[in-house]
């Protein structure tokens, strides 16, 4: 049997794994309770890191709804795998334009955060009406 090791990004983890009905249904019974916590969870639920797991047109539908700029800012602290993932799936002249902020002055962490909040909003907004999926499970094909 394995233990719990409990924590919100352990909970928003397992409800991630949920399908989209179960999911909603669980965060809907915990706002009852705990508006704060179902809040909390959801915002938990997925990091800039898993944008890794988008296909490239999911990508590339993101890109168009966020600006560029706030793309490129998020990517200064991102792992290597996420930038160079946006960076060749990403349109020429949207890519030259994150590389740009990238190689650019020195940024406030707090700044490059917001960025990541930023494109954090839209994102979980994309994956709650089912236009974007994060598919952590490389065996999962889409059809």
């Amino acid at each position: 049997m394995v233990k719990f090791q409990g924590g919100v990004k352990e909970a928003a983890k397992m409800l991630a794994g949920l399908s989209a009905s179960a999911r909603e249904k669980v965060l809907e019974l915990i706002s009852k309770k705990d508006p704060r916590m179902a809040e909390v969870l959801h915002k938990n639920m997925y990091t800039f890191e898993d944008l890794k797991y988008l296909t490239q047109m999911m990508l590339i539908e993101l890109l168009r709804e966020i600006k560029v700029a706030d793309m490129g800012l998020a990517l200064r602290i991102s792992s290597n795998d996420l930038k160079d993932f946006v960076l060749q799936n990403s349109p020429r002249g949207m890519r030259q334009e994150m590389e740009e902020i990238l190689m650019g002055p020195l940024q406030l962490a707090s700044k490059v955060e917001e960025a990541q909040e930023r494109i954090m909003i839209v994102v979980r907004k994309k994956i709650d009406k089912g236009q974007l999926i994060i598919n952590k499970d490389s065996s999962e094909k889409y059809v």
